[in-house]
């Protein structure tokens, strides 16, 4: 007892809990979250989302489009009895209407893991195109009560 030592004390006990690891240790490469370091890095991110979606979408809309329309030559230019091929062709123009959907939601989660700015970019597109789509409505809708009421019915 007269002297102080730093060693620790032997015991029979089983060792302290050690804490999990950090986020981001046992994660791929792909996987890991971007910390943003500046503002301006953060705004250009959100830019990139929200360009991302639209140049995204109006290129799936163009493919898609191009797809359908020679898949519509290639059904009704044939010969061919009711049976596999229109099932075949129902399969595929479902696969070719959900495929934009996927890819999007796909995005957006994957981005919300790692670039969170960039998704909610993303999420920015999507809001403006629903706003835009709404007030389009609307216009369309005002105008033909407009049409309508002056051809007097």
């Amino acid at each position: 007892m007269d002297e102080l030592s730093n060693e620790p004390i032997e015991t029979n006990e089983p060792a302290p809990f050690s804490p999990p690891p950090s986020p981001g240790e046992d994660k791929p490469g792909w996987l890991t979250r971007k910390e943003y370091t500046d503002p301006a890095e953060k705004k250009r991110d959100f830019w990139l989302g929200f360009g991302l979606w639209w140049g995204l979408n109006i290129a799936l809309g163009v493919c898609q489009w191009i797809i359908s329309m020679a898949f519509a030559a290639v059904t009704t230019a044939g010969d061919y009895s009711v049976g596999a091929s229109e099932t075949l062709s129902t399969v595929l123009a479902v696969i070719l209407y959900i495929l934009p959907w996927v890819i999007n939601i796909g995005l957006i989660i994957y981005f919300a893991f790692t670039r969170s700015q960039i998704a909610l970019g993303m999420l920015a597109g999507f809001g403006a195109a629903l706003a835009l789509a709404i007030c389009l409505g609307l216009i369309v809708t005002a105008a033909c009560f407009v049409i309508i009421s002056s051809m007097g019915y």
